[in-house]
This record gives C-alpha cells, structure tokens and sequence, in this order.
C-alpha cells in the first residue's frame, strides 16, 4: 500500500476578471481603477478597490509592470551606521514603510548606504522611487538621486527634497522646560556630536528653554561622545571633570541618557535624587532602565508610514511642490526626572 500524504488544499488566486465580475463591470474599467489612471466617478472607483480588497486581490507586479511601463518596487536605502535590528529605530520605521507600501502593491527592495554611491536597485532601474533614512546620508548622493526619480528622506532633511522628521527642536524645548520645572538651573547637555543635523536641532532647543527661563547658557555644560559604540561613556568622563556638578542632564538621544544614568550609578550619584535626568526618542528601553526613562517620544512608526505616503504621492502626481512633514512631539513622563512613574 503506497504512502498517504495529507491533503492540501489548495487557494486559487483571485484574478482582474474575478473582480469584475463581482464589480459588474468590465476588466479593463477594474484595471483603470486600481492604476489609478483613466476617467472614472470617485465612487465607482472606491466601489471597485473596495471589492478587489473584500475578494484578496493582489495585481500581478510582472503583469502590472509590462502594461504601465513601472517596476511597482520602492528602493529604501538606509546608512550602515543605522542598518535595522530588532526594537532598533529604523527597525521599526522600516516595518511601517513596507505595511504600507504592500498594502498598495509595492514590494520594498532593501539596500545599505556605505558610500556616496547610488544602490545597485536604483542604477539597474529596479524602482520607481526611494526612500532614505539616516542622517549620514551624503547630500551629494541626495542630489544625484533626486535627478533619476521620486525620493523621500527619513529623520534628516535638506532644501529641496521631501522629508518626513521629527520636531527636534521643540521636543527638546519641551524636556528641558520640564526639568526647568523641577527648579533644575544647571542642566547638561550631552550628544554624540553636534555636526549631526537632528542633534544640532535639539541642542538649540535645549539653548532656546534655558533662554526662555532666563537661565545663561555655559557651555561647559555641553558634552559630546563621539561617533563610537561608548560615546555615553566618554561624554560622561568630561562630565565628571567639571568642578561644579549640574543638577540635571538633557541626553540628546535615549542612548546618550541611558549611558549617563548608568555613569550616574557607578559613580555612587542617585537618579533622579542628586540628578535628574531626561532623554529624546523614547525607544523600546526606555521603560525599563531603572529608574525608567522620561523622554521625548518620536513615533517611529508615523515616521515611516507618512514616508511611505509622501513617496507614493510623488508617484502619482498629487504633489506639485516638496513637502517636508513635521512630526509633533510628546514627552513622556517617567521617574527618572524626578516625577513618578506613569
């Protein structure tokens, strides 16, 4: 007796026909519909995509490119300082930009930026558009691409060219006032480095609140890391050298606030009792150093899924000019300023 395979059932893919027979109409009014091209009423058009969502459909990218002459891939590149791993920050901006771009069709073609050199999918003419992320993103490679097709820049910006960031300025306006709140006057401020442009931005937040409050900026209070893996560790020798220790710091990103809480406790100096401290992005660890981290929250995945809509607008011309979309910010409070936990 011959062996017995357990059956699978087999899923037949729903197809243009299938959809328009549902839609009663023909295939071709179904294929205006989803290109988005040809006249049709608003309403028919909502009725079709609503139909072809209900029934699975998914368009045929090979198929859908020979007949419109696009590729239907989105190339993201992102610097290789910042490549995505798990709970990272463009980890999970990167999440958000491919949920919406295979909502609509699009599959996402990966790459690392390590030079000023276009990816290999934009020189092979493998997208349609591209998205960047990272600050280390050459402005020269920005401009090249720019020239070639639709592009999008991610938590960076230049004149120019579509952007989706975050408000650095005011979330940094934000924490500080809120550590000013507590009585602080003497308020570190600690970077990896301000040649960075985000980091840049929130440094004259940080100045524009203690000017607000009448407090004079010292710049002995400003300590930068550097561009290594222990820049919160050299930021915070320096801030051990100062003859007068500040009451407060203001760490320009969570990774610098962190470092800063774990110098503090080494050194036998209590969070937030002896010094407050406060942080900016408000990523997956926040919640759970001890005591947990009050920082200005960046929502990551709005980042991404505004960067995936912007891009597709230029894809199909409802952008006549560049728009750079500002994301608001939220502080989020915990216990290591001072407050108590939420």
């Amino acid at each position: 007796m011959g062996t017995r395979f357990p059956s699978i059932p087999i899923v037949m893919k729903v197809t243009i026909r299938d959809v328009a027979k549902a839609a009663g109409v023909s295939p071709s009014t179904v294929s205006r519909a989803l290109n988005g091209k040809g006249r049709m009423r608003p309403e028919t058009r909502e009725r079709i995509l609503r139909i072809a969502r209900e029934l699975g459909f998914r368009p045929n990218p090979l198929a859908k490119g020979l007949a419109t002459k696009m590729n239907y891939c989105i190339g993201v590149g992102i610097d290789a300082r910042h490549l995505p791993i798990k709970r990272s920050f463009y980890g999970a901006v990167l999440e958000a930009i491919e949920e919406v771009l295979d909502r609509e069709g699009y599959h996402l073609v990966f790459s690392v930026i390590r030079n000023a050199e276009a990816p290999r999918c934009v020189i092979e003419g493998r997208v349609d558009g591209v998205i960047l992320m990272g600050t280390d993103v050459r402005g020269e490679l920005v401009e090249k691409l720019r020239e070639k097709l639709p592009l999008v820049l991610v938590d960076y910006h230049l004149p120019g060219a579509a952007a989706v960031v975050t408000d650095n300025f005011g979330g940094a306006k934000a924490a500080v006032e809120h550590l000013i709140g507590h009585g602080h006057r003497k308020i570190a401020f600690v970077v990896e480095t301000l040649s960075d442009p985000n980091f840049k931005e929130r440094f004259e937040g940080y100045r524009a609140a203690l000017e607000a409050h009448g407090i004079l900026f010292d710049e002995k209070l400003v300590f930068e890391g550097g561009r290594r893996a222990e820049s919160s560790r050299f930021a915070m020798e320096k801030f051990f050298e100062t003859r007068e220790m500040p009451t407060a710091i203001f760490g320009a990103n969570d990774h610098m606030a962190i470092g800063a809480i774990r110098a503090l406790k080494e050194a036998g100096i209590r969070v937030p009792e002896d010094v407050a401290v406060a942080g900016f992005d408000d990523g997956d660890l926040a919640p759970h150093v001890t005591p947990p981290l009050t920082s200005v929250h960046v929502p990551r995945g709005e980042m991404g899924r505004r960067a995936a809509v912007l891009l597709l607008d230029l894809l199909r011309g409802k952008l006549c000019t560049v728009k750079t979309d500002i994301l608001s910010i939220t502080l989020t409070i915990r216990s290591s300023c001072g407050c108590g936990s939420t």
